[in-house]
């Protein structure tokens, strides 16, 4: 999982194009997580974010952004230790300093804002706004596919 994430990186920063970029980010199954957090979004893959991120979210229960989630302590415990020891291990993801969303990561800008071929006015689309729905652009997001050849950017 985090060698794809490291394989994509590295494709980007030696100047492979956007249309290069095949990404699966597998979904460990783990049935806490999955059931907790698909409630409300897609269960991101543990592997975009470092340990302290994942760390950060849950310490911050019950409020989650603009929500509050219902969770009894120990099967929040048991999530944030999952997410811990599936999150991404190298560099630079590894060594971003702990946030609690996915689009504020360097590696996420680099890939979606500072690129060409999403035009600015694409930001400004209400189902693309936030850049937190990956099924928007990415159809099997919920199943740790990025694939950049398949995704459908709304017009």
């Amino acid at each position: 999982m985090n060698r794809v994430l490291k394989n994509l990186l590295l494709l980007l920063s030696l100047g492979a194009s956007w249309a290069q970029a095949q990404v699966s980010v597998p979904i460990p199954a783990f049935t806490p997580y999955t059931q907790q957090c698909s409630v409300c979004h897609l269960a991101y893959p543990p592997g975009l974010l470092p340990a302290g991120s994942w760390q950060k979210l849950l310490d911050d229960m019950p409020q989650h952004f603009t929500a509050q989630v219902m969770i009894n302590v120990e099967t929040q415990q048991e999530i944030s230790q999952w997410l811990q020891a599936h999150a991404a291990t190298f560099p630079p993801v590894a060594e971003e300093p702990p946030q609690h969303r996915i689009t504020q990561s360097l590696w996420w800008k680099k890939i979606h804002l500072n690129n060409s071929q999403l035009p600015a006015a694409l930001w400004k689309k209400p189902s693309v706004a936030k850049g937190s729905s990956c099924v928007t652009c990415h159809a099997s997001a919920a199943k740790g596919e990025y694939n950049a050849k398949t995704v459908l950017v709304p017009k």
